[in-house]
């Protein structure tokens, strides 16, 4: 009878292994982006028709100052594919800006990710990633002066005021990065992180962030980019992440699991049978 068990508990087992499930992907489902796969050279205003999740092309934010440049060179980073070219400051004025819009954000939990090289000084409201809504400035990311001086000015991130609120501890503006931030619109709250290990970085339960601002969390329709200084911004991407939906349990492949079953029961009869036979012959066999 112990074979017997054994012979059970292997079925068991073997029915146990026959649909293993995958462990659930993330889906990121996309708000708006944009790669500057522009021609070489242009005024970035005019630029980009409504796709993408956008709802107009480039434009001016402010009629005062003149806008970006597109070049064909791109920024790259691990886990990024650049595409396209890449936006650069053009010296007509001192400041350079534009502008595009996007259906109104401001519930749930939203990642805003691109890569920038800003110039290394910081001050007067610049370089600075702004959001907007209803007309309002609501925040920003970037550099305002309040968060290490030149060449060391550090990302920071800034409220509606543009003031800073939150300010990294060794990512420089300067510096190519990779820079993400989530906008928590249910907890109120604002956070950063430049250069993460995407390989490794977990949407759903990411880790501590470089700086925070509680009590921050800016509604968007609006996006600006702002910058006094050379600086190079590519692949931006606004987009909302959640579970993907776990996927069916298969059997395994060549075995399936009514076959496991016969398989399993056929063992068990034979078993039984040797057993059946063996106390017989005892019988048979005593004096």
């Amino acid at each position: 009878m112990k074979s017997i068990a054994k012979t059970i508990t292997a079925i068991a087992l073997l029915l146990a292994s026959a649909g293993p499930t995958a462990a659930a992907p993330v889906t990121i489902t996309s708000v708006a982006s944009d790669s500057f796969e522009y021609p070489d050279g242009s005024n970035l205003t005019g630029l980009g028709n409504s796709n993408a999740g956008w709802t107009s092309a480039w434009l001016s934010d402010s009629a005062t100052f003149t806008d970006f440049r597109t070049s064909a060179g791109t920024l790259s980073y691990p886990g990024i594919t650049s595409a396209g070219g890449r936006v650069v400051y053009f010296a007509g004025t001192a400041l350079n800006d534009a502008a595009r819009t996007l259906p109104l954000v401001d519930s749930g939990v939203v990642f805003v990710r691109f890569l920038a090289q800003f110039g290394a000084v910081s001050g007067g409201g610049t370089p600075t990633l702004r959001f907007s809504a209803g007309g309002a400035l609501t925040g920003g990311i970037g550099g305002n002066g309040n968060c290490g001086s030149s060449p060391n000015a550090r990302y920071s991130i800034l409220d509606a005021g543009l003031d800073t609120v939150g300010c990294t501890a060794g990512s420089l503006l300067g510096t190519q990065s990779l820079v993400l931030v989530q906008i928590d619109y249910m907890q109120m709250t604002t956070r950063l992180w430049v250069n993460p290990d995407l390989a490794t970085f977990d949407y759903l339960n990411p880790p501590a962030a470089q700086t925070q601002a509680n009590g921050l969390a800016p509604a968007m329709d609006r996006i600006a980019l702002y910058s006094r200084s050379p600086v190079s911004f590519d692949e931006l991407a606004i987009f909302r992440v959640a579970p993907a939906a776990a996927p069916v349990a298969q059997p395994v492949p060549g075995l399936p699991w009514p076959g496991v079953l016969a398989l399993g029961l056929f063992i068990l009869l034979a078993t039984a049978q040797v057993h059946h036979r063996r106390a017989r012959a005892g019988r048979i066999s005593r004096p």
